[in-house]
Parts: structure tokens; C-alpha cells; sequence
């Protein structure tokens, strides 16, 4: 079976060389294939992660979810966050609107409406619906799990701060460039977004001060 890095970066250097060009210096760090949470336990706890994170930097996000795991007795849970008071969330450093989509996310797991293991079967158009009902779960958190929880292959998010620069720079366009301008190019790399995706993480990372 061929490696889905290998056909990814195959496909970037024929339809974009100039991203294939300036993004060479990563691409030995992707991986060969997009890794995927196995249980609803790991799945469950990948997107309280995801939640946690929201408009917070890696470092701070880290220490956020580490604190919320230690009130939820070291395991998350739907049951370890109903049974977890609110005001040790706060103390965690969870926001009360954080809180609260952990909440919503525990209760349409427990009832069935969501179920974590389905959506790595479903149409990938099936899966946003079924998150994005769910309260607090906007755009960036979905397209998220979808790329590091599910291992969904063809994703890209145009709201991702990260992702913006990376672009901006590599393709030399304006600060705050519009969301139509970002899909357009990266509508070259499908179907192998999540992987352009990583890329540009990576690029990131090296031009960060």
C-alpha cells in the first residue's frame, strides 16, 4: 500500500510547487500515515483536549487539561464530568463557557446523540453536522478533532491563527487575508488538506520568534 505521505506530497509538487519548495525543510517530519484515536474513552478525552485549548497557546492549554484531568480523578469521562463541581473546573482554570461544552459534549454522549466511534464511519459532511450541534463546538474545535482525533485525511481550517501566518508568508499576502483567499489555495491540496495542514504547523514553528 502506498504511504499517504508519499501520494501528499506527490500531489503538492504537482499541483503547488511553490508550497512543495517552501515547505521541503518538514517534510521528513510528517508522519506516514494520520494517527486516530481507537476508543470513545480516547476520543472523549481528545476532545475535551480540543475544548480546553480554544484561543489558548500550547503551554497554558497543557497545564489547563492536566488540572482538569486531576478534579475529574484522573480519568475523563462523561460520568467524571457531571460528578466534578463547578467550581473545581474553575479552580482548574476552566473557563464557565468551556465548562459548560464539556458538560453538553458528556450529556449527547451519555444519551446517544453523539456517538465518538461512529463518526470515524460516517461521511466526513455527517460528522461536522453531528459536533457542530453540540453547544460551544464552533468551526476551529471540529475541524480539530476531525484532523487529530479522527485522522480524517482532507481537512483545513481557515479560522486557525497558526495556519493563517504560515500562509501569509509563504505565499506573501496580507495580514488578515481573507477566508475565501485561504480556501482557494488550499483547495489545490485536497485531498490532502490535513497533511498541507501539518506542513504548515511545522513551518510555522521554525519562523516563530
Amino acid at each position: 500500500m502506498t504511504r499517504k505521505k508519499t501520494e501528499a506530497l506527490r500531489h503538492f509538487k504537482r499541483v503547488d510547487p511553490h508550497f512543495y519548495k517552501a515547505t521541503k525543510a518538514q517534510h521528513a517530519s510528517l508522519p506516514e500515515h494520520l494517527s486516530a484515536k481507537r476508543t470513545r474513552q480516547e476520543l472523549f478525552a481528545s476532545l475535551v483536549s480540543i475544548v480546553i485549548s480554544q484561543q489558548l497557546g500550547t503551554s497554558a492549554a497543557d497545564t489547563i487539561f492536566a488540572r482538569v484531568k486531576r478534579v475529574c480523578g484522573g480519568r475523563l469521562s462523561p460520568k467524571s464530568i457531571f460528578e466534578t463541581r463547578l467550581t473545581e473546573f474553575r479552580k482548574a482554570g476552566l473557563s464557565g463557557a468551556k465548562t459548560k461544552t464539556l458538560k453538553a459534549i458528556a450529556t449527547a454522549v451519555t444519551d446517544n446523540s453523539l456517538d465518538l466511534l461512529a463518526l470515524k464511519k460516517v461521511p466526513e459532511a455527517t460528522a461536522v453536522k453531528k459536533l457542530i450541534r453540540i453547544w460551544g463546538l464552533g468551526p476551529w474545535s471540529v475541524e480539530m478533532f476531525m484532523m487529530h482525533s479522527l485522522g480524517r485525511d482532507d481537512i483545513f481550517s481557515p479560522g486557525d491563527l497558526g495556519l493563517i501566518r504560515a500562509m501569509e508568508t509563504i505565499y506573501g499576502l496580507p495580514k488578515n487575508v481573507s477566508r475565501t483567499s485561504l480556501l482557494v489555495i488550499a483547495e489545490k491540496w485536497s485531498p490532502y488538506r490535513t497533511y498541507a495542514a501539518l506542513l504548515l504547523w511545522r513551518f510555522r514553528d521554525t519562523k516563530a520568534d
